[in-house]
C-alpha cells in the first residue's frame, strides 16, 4: 500500500512543479498559479496520514522541476551557476514546505495552511537581503504577464501576492478536502471564491481607471525618449568580434537616425562600453579621453539631448588602507574599484555615475566573509572583472537641467521590488530607466520574464519605465504595466515614443513590503507555537 502511495506521491508533486512553471512560460496564465500547488498538497496529506517516510525528495523534485523548466536558460550564460541556482533555490523552497509539514504533524485544520504562507513570504522578504539570492520565482511573479488581476500590487507589492497565491491553494484544498470526505464545503468554497474574486475585479476596475486617467494627460507634459537596441552579439561581437569603435557607430547611428528636436532623453543599454586596452577605460575621477565617452557628451550637447547608456568604469581611491571590501590594490599606496554602471550625460554636460548594486552571483560578485571574499578566502583569483564588482550604499538619480530626477536600474536591479521603489522612495525618481544585456540567455523565456518583471515594478510605482536591452526585447512600461512599442528580438532597432513623469507616492512605495515583515514575525510565533506542541497522533 505504501510503496503504491510512494509512486502516487511522486507523479503528484511533479504535476505541481509543471503547473508551478506554467505562468512563468506562457502569456495571461497567472491564475494557474492559484491552484498549482492543490496536487503537491493532496500529496502532502497521504504522506503524512499515512506515515510515509521519503517524501521530502518527492516535494523537492517537484520545486527543482519548476525551477528547471522556468529557469534552465541561466545555463548559456553560466552553466555553474544555473546549477547551483536551480538546486539551491529549490532546497530552500523544498526547506520552507518541510516547516510546514513540521505544523501539519502537529496541528489539523487551515492553522498549517496559513503557516505555509506566512513561512513562504518570509523567505521572499528576506531572501532578498541575502548576499546570495535569486528571487526569480518569487510566487507574486507569476503575475508578471497577467497585469490586470493585479493592479493592487500598487498597495501591496508583489509579496502580498505571494501570499494570495498560497492562501487560495489553501483554501481550494480544503474545500476539494471537504466535499471528497463527504463534509461541509460551503463556507470554505465561500472564502475561495472571495479570495480570488475580489481583488481580481476591484484590479480590473483599477486598470480601467488608470487607463482614463492615462488618456487625460496633458500632451504637453510629455517627454519624448528614444531607446536604443544596438543588437551586439554578446557571445561573437561584443567582447572581441567588432572594435568599441565600431560598436560606438551602430549605437550613434541608431541615435542619430532617431532623435527629434523635441528628444528628452536617449536610452543604451546595460555594459555598453567595456574597457579593453585600445578603448581606455572610463576613469570616474578624471573621465575626459575616453573616446566613447566623448563621443557621446558631443552628441548629447550638439542634439540637445540626455543619454544614459551602461559602461564598466574605474574609481581610483587614493588611500593606503582598502576602502571598500570589492577594491584591489594598484599598487603603492592606492587601490581602485570596477563598476558595472549606468552614465548619464547631460545636455547641459552634466556627467553622473549610478553603481549598479544587486550584482549577479559568480558572475559579477562573490559572497564575502567579513573583507574577504569567498575565492579569495579559498586561495583563488579569477581576474578582471569575475567577481569583483563595487557597489554604492544608495539609489542614485539622475537630475536633468529641468529638474527631472531619472533612475536607472541596471538589468538585475528590475527583479528587487523593496530595491527598485527606493529610486522613488529615497531619491524621488519621476522617472525610470530600465538597462540590461538579455543576449547572454539567447532566445528563451528568460528575457521574455525580464522583460514583463518590468510590468510589475511599473505597476508598484506608478512609474513610466523606458527599457533598452542590447539584444531586445526593448519597449516603455506604461504606469499600468503595460508594455508598448516593443522591439524585436535579435534585431538592430530604435524606439520612438513618450513618457510622463510621475510625482505621486503609491502605498508600496511609501510603506514598502509590509506583508513580507509581517509575515516573518507571524512565521517566528507559529514556528515557536509547533515547538512547543505535541505531535499529534494520526489513524
Amino acid at each position: 500500500m505504501k510503496k503504491n502511495s510512494l509512486g502516487k506521491l511522486w507523479i503528484l508533486s511533479l504535476i505541481s512543479g509543471l503547473l508551478l512553471a506554467i505562468p512563468y512560460i506562457y502569456p495571461h496564465c497567472g491564475l494557474v498559479s492559484l491552484v498549482a500547488f492543490l496536487p503537491l498538497l493532496a500529496a502532502e496529506r497521504i504522506a503524512t496520514e499515512n506515515g510515509i517516510r521519503h517524501f521530502g525528495l518527492c516535494y523537492y523534485s517537484g520545486f527543482l522541476l519548476w525551477n528547471i523548466v522556468a529557469t534552465w536558460w541561466i545555463w548559456y550564460a553560466t552553466p555553474a551557476g544555473s546549477v547551483a541556482a536551480i538546486i539551491l533555490n529549490a532546497l530552500q523552497m523544498a526547506v520552507i514546505f518541510r516547516l510546514f509539514r513540521f505544523l501539519r504533524q502537529r496541528f489539523s485544520g487551515f492553522f498549517p495552511y496559513l503557516a505555509l504562507a506566512a513561512f513562504w513570504c518570509a523567505w521572499e522578504h528576506l531572501y532578498q537581503g541575502w548576499q546570495i539570492t535569486w528571487p526569480w520565482l518569487n510566487l507574486g511573479n507569476s503575475f508578471a504577464q497577467s497585469i490586470k488581476h493585479i493592479q493592487w500590487y500598487e498597495v501591496t507589492g508583489s509579496t502580498a501576492g505571494s501570499f494570495w497565491i498560497l492562501l487560495a491553494n489553501g483554501l481550494i484544498f480544503k474545500t476539494l478536502l471537504n466535499v471528497a470526505e463527504r463534509r461541509k464545503a460551503g463556507w470554505w468554497a465561500l472564502g475561495a471564491t472571495l479570495l480570488i474574486a475580489v481583488p481580481i475585479v476591484l484590479s480590473h476596475i483599477r486598470y480601467a481607471e488608470y487607463g482614463k486617467k492615462i488618456a487625460s494627460y496633458d500632451p504637453s507634459s510629455a517627454k519624448e525618449v528614444v531607446i536604443l537596441q544596438p543588437n551586439i552579439d554578446p557571445y561573437q561581437d561584443k567582447f572581441g568580434g567588432k572594435t568599441q569603435r565600431q560598436q560606438d557607430e551602430i549605437l550613434l547611428g541608431l541615435a542619430k537616425a532617431n532623435v527629434t528636436d523635441s528628444t528628452f532623453l536617449v536610452v543604451a543599454p546595460e555594459t555598453f562600453f567595456n574597457p579593453s586596452r585600445t578603448a581606455g577605460s572610463i576613469l570616474e575621477n578624471a573621465p575626459a579621453g575616453c573616446p566613447t565617452l566623448d563621443s557621446i557628451r558631443l552628441f548629447a550637447r550638439s542634439s540637445n539631448v540626455n543619454f544614459i547608456f551602461g559602461a564598466v568604469t574605474q574609481l581610483i581611491y587614493p588611500e593606503s588602507e582598502r576602502p571598500t571590501r570589492s577594491a584591489r590594490p594598484m599598487g603603492g599606496y592606492s587601490w581602485y574599484d570596477l563598476f558595472n554602471t549606468a552614465v548619464f550625460a547631460g545636455k547641459d554636460s552634466t556627467l553622473s555615475f549610478y553603481h549598479k548594486s544587486k550584482l549577479v552571483v559568480m558572475a559579477e560578485t562573490v559572497p564575502y566573509i567579513g573583507n574577504t571574499s569567498v575565492l579569495g578566502f579559498l586561495g583563488l583569483d579569477l581576474g578582471g572583472g569575475f567577481g569583483n564588482f563595487g557597489i554604492q550604499s544608495y539609489r542614485g538619480l539622475f537630475i536633468t537641467d529641468d529638474g527631472h530626477k531619472i533612475g536607472s536600474a541596471v538589468c538585475y536591479e528590475s527583479v528587487f521590488p523593496n530595491f527598485f521603489r527606493d529610486y522613488i522612495k529615497d531619491e524621488g525618481a519621476d522617472l525610470m530607466t530600465i538597462i540590461t544585456n538579455d543576449g547572454w540567455w539567447k532566445n528563451t523565456s528568460g528575457h521574455i520574464q525580464h522583460l514583463h518583471y518590468a510590468s510589475l515594478r511599473a505597476i508598484e510605482t506608478r512609474r513610466d519605465i523606458a527599457r533598452s536591452a542590447n539584444t531586445g526585447t526593448s519597449a516603455i512600461v506604461n504606469k499600468r504595466g503595460d508594455i508598448l512599442q516593443p522591439s524585436p528580438w535579435w534585431e538592430e532597432y530604435a524606439i520612438r515614443g513618450s513618457v510622463y513623469p510621475n510625482t505621486e507616492i503609491t502605498p508600496f512605495v511609501k510603506y514598502g513590503d509590509i506583508t513580507g515583515l509581517v509575515c516573518c514575525w507571524i512565521s517566528a510565533a507559529f514556528f515557536l507555537i509547533g515547538i512547543f506542541t505535541r505531535r499529534r497522533r494520526l489513524s
